[in-house]
């Protein structure tokens, strides 16, 4: 199918014509945000606003055609942070004599250039760039909804002195029957329809040029005299004139500080804005242009070209996306169409006064109602099919307090309602992945039988929280709701503990700190145990004013260790030891006596010291089992730490009895943890046993089953309890 650039003309005339026609859009552009950078009241400052425009449009179309990544890229004046500027001008002409408005303005404009340059070089060459999508995406979207309501009613003020916010709907009801306002509003509505339905890149030049000469060739079948329209605010003031203000010319004598640094919230707001229009058209671009770029380089690039804007007498420039589009949609092939839009803009500082003259105000207003609509339809009509209702009602919420107290002051609510709906959010999330007790999860160690068995019955006197994420005040209150019932239990004769495991907590804030206190204090009144592992630097705070009662451990592993223990001990049994004899044991597991006594020739003893390798992994495994008559045994894989075992064998179990079923060599090392003493069973060994007592060998097999059926269920039923979630 062919593309619709393929029937402009070849590739260098390409170059050239879409380099016209981005020209006359970024013109478009340019002359539209000079009439509402500065307040309408002052007519005298629109060859100032003009000059520092059109200086914006020349060099960042100059400058992205030479350095960006993409060739097609064209940077000009923004409307999201020109809105905002917009007010800022305001207040400050408002506040200064009339004949020292000029330098302070620039002061005002060219500070916040400067200031955007250097924290566009600071997140560029410190690579974050992708931090900026961190902010909530309805606070985004509620900032550029609000700059599309500013440069809307900011098109109304080319033509008329629309009011502060919390009015507007008053003087609406007064002045939309004036025919300037009826005039641009019409204007904005017709270059809505044309614009969306048409979209090739000549037309919205096209559009501008045909409604201007229409609405000056009604002026003439009027009868209306040049000079009553310009008077009447149809035409600009004739022979208005770009003025190039570089900051080296100026005489900054009458610079008044005060009334500049009042405006200080409001800079950091275009701070804030800037960022995020940067990073959200970058991102537009790279996906129109289907390849990826550095948003970290465009940050850079974009510092470099606003300081050099700032050294011209230029102010703020922002890569835009639909003057992009214009070269991109034009076919050009080369870095050569960015290189001559810019270059039109700059031909325009002298034929400024011969283009404005005859450049109806209504054209202008309405292209900037026009432009301000599409930005509230996208973020008010379009977005709320994509927001969930909390995160719409959001963005209606700060474009709201714009409409109604001002920008400032909906960035501060914007801030503070996203971090309420954060909390809110996170605090639903819940920061307790798994809550679980001992029956669904235990220990590493392998226990005798006897222990086991008490464990089972017993394994609710120990709770163990396994935490998540980051915990404030509101999500740790959650915790001690949940263990409260656990902890007020009446106190029996089984020893009770609570596990909190942070293992996978990123931080706990001072808040925080004051509920696991109090957590504390209930444990030690009600006679419970309280444990805490994994803890780190983010969260050790959060332990410092517990108290004494608190028992910090490494790892979960040696938690449940330590409550498992403890529990045995209230029980009367030591857990350290089997209270079973070897003969004993193997006598009950293999169903009698006899059976030992025939098994018994076959197995070899073996005494380990503490710290003795009774396996190595990779070694053959011909040796078989081994059955732990007492003592303790580590199971570990090489170059892990001595806290992070994979099990620990006490007396009363057994080892190593895959060896028996496949020739594989030995998975782990086994390391005695203390004193031991073990018996083999080799493979040899086995098959003599199968000869001379068949009946004893089939009692082997089963007793090897179910040791092996059991570590499985266990194994089953930690899975299960994990994957329940909290």
């Amino acid at each position: 199918m062919e593309k619709e650039h393929d029937r402009w003309p070849r590739p260098g005339l390409r170059d050239v014509t879409g380099g016209l026609i981005g020209g006359a859009v970024a013109l478009a552009y340019a002359f539209s945000y000079a009439a509402l950078l500065f307040p309408w009241q002052y007519p005298g400052l629109l060859s100032l606003a003009l000059g520092l425009a059109l200086v914006n449009a020349a060099v960042g179309a100059l400058w992205l055609a030479l350095r960006s990544q993409l060739p097609f890229a064209v940077a000009g004046p923004d409307g999201n942070t020109t809105s905002i500027l917009a007010g800022m001008t305001a207040a400050v002409a408002g506040s200064v004599s009339t004949a020292v408005q000029g330098p302070n303005l620039l002061a005002l404009v060219m500070a916040t250039t400067v200031l955007c340059g250097v924290l566009f070089l600071v997140l560029g060459t410190a690579r974050l760039g992708s931090a900026v999508r961190f902010i909530p995406y309805p606070v985004i979207g509620g900032f550029l909804a609000s700059t599309g309501w500013l440069i809307a009613t900011g098109g109304l003020r080319v033509v008329t002195d629309f009011p502060v916010p919390g009015v507007w709907m008053l003087w609406l009801s007064t002045r939309v029957r004036d025919p300037l306002v009826m005039t641009t509003i019409a204007l904005g509505l017709l270059y809505v329809v044309i614009l969306r339905r048409w979209r090739h890149p000549a037309v919205m030049p096209g559009v501008l040029v045909g409604t201007a000469a229409v609405l000056i060739l009604a002026l003439k079948l009027l009868a209306i005299p040049v000079e009553n329209a310009r008077a009447d605010g149809w035409l600009f003031d004739a022979g208005v004139a770009a003025t190039w203000s570089p900051p080296w010319a100026q005489d900054w004598s009458a610079l008044q500080w005060q009334p500049l640094l009042v405006q200080w919230v409001d800079m950091l707001a275009v701070v804030a804005v800037a960022v995020i229009t940067l990073l959200l058209s970058s991102s537009g671009l790279e996906v129109m242009a289907r390849r990826d770029i550095s948003f970290d380089r465009e940050l850079r690039e974009h510092g470099w070209l606003n300081l050099a804007i700032a050294a011209c007498g230029g102010y703020l420039s922002i890569v835009s996306v639909g003057r992009s589009a214009v070269l991109l949609e034009s076919g050009v092939t080369s870095r050569l169409a960015g290189v001559i839009s810019g270059l039109v803009c700059l031909a325009a500082i002298w034929l400024s006064p011969w283009l404005l003259g005859w450049l109806p105000r209504p054209v202008l207003a309405g292209f900037l109602l026009y432009i301000g609509m599409l930005l509230l339809h996208e973020w008010v009509i379009v977005a709320r099919s994509r927001l969930t209702r909390s995160d719409w009602l959001l963005v209606i919420v700060i474009l709201g307090t714009t409409a109604m107290v001002g920008f400032t002051v909906a960035v501060l609510a914007g801030i503070l309602a996203s971090c309420l709906n954060f909390a809110l959010s996170y605090s639903r999330l819940g920061v307790v992945q798994h809550d679980l007790d001992g029956t669904g999860i235990r220990s590493s160690v392998q226990r005798p039988a006897r222990h086991r068995d008490m464990l089972s019955r017993h394994g609710a006197a120990i709770r163990v929280i396994v935490l998540r994420g980051v915990i404030f005040f509101g999500t740790a209150s959650t915790v001690l709701d949940r263990v409260r019932g656990f902890l007020q239990a009446p106190a029996g004769p089984i020893e009770r503990d609570l596990v909190l495991d942070f293992s996978h907590v990123d931080s706990a804030d001072s808040s925080a700190a004051l509920t696991f206190t109090k957590i504390a204090q209930l444990a030690a009144a009600n006679q419970v145990r309280l444990v805490v592992c994994g803890l780190g630097r983010g969260t050790e705070a959060a332990f410092a004013q517990a108290g004494p009662g608190v028992v910090i451990r490494a790892s979960l592993d040696l938690a449940l260790d330590e409550a498992e223990e403890g529990l045995l001990l209230s029980q009367g049994l030591d857990p350290q030891v089997s209270e079973e004899s070897l003969a004993g044991w193997l006598s009950r597991e293999l169903g009698g006596e006899q059976h030992w006594t025939a098994l018994e020739p076959y197995l070899e003893r073996r005494q380990l010291r503490s710290g003795e390798t009774l396996m190595t992994q990779g070694d053959p495994s011909d040796d078989g089992l081994y059955l732990i008559e007492h003592g303790r045994l580590a199971v570990r894989l090489p170059h892990q730490g001595r806290g992070q075992r994979l099990a620990s064998l006490m007396g009363g179990t057994l080892v190593g009895e895959m060896a028996l079923y496949d020739r594989a060599p030995r998975s782990a090392n086994v390391v005695a943890e203390r004193k031991s003493v073990v018996w083999g069973l080799s493979r040899a060994g086995m098959e003599r046993l199968h000869a001379t007592a068949p009946e004893t060998a089939i009692q082997v097999h089963a007793f090897i089953m179910r040791t092996m059926a059991e570590r499985l269920r266990l194994a089953n039923s930690a899975i299960a309890a994990l994957q329940r979630g909290a």
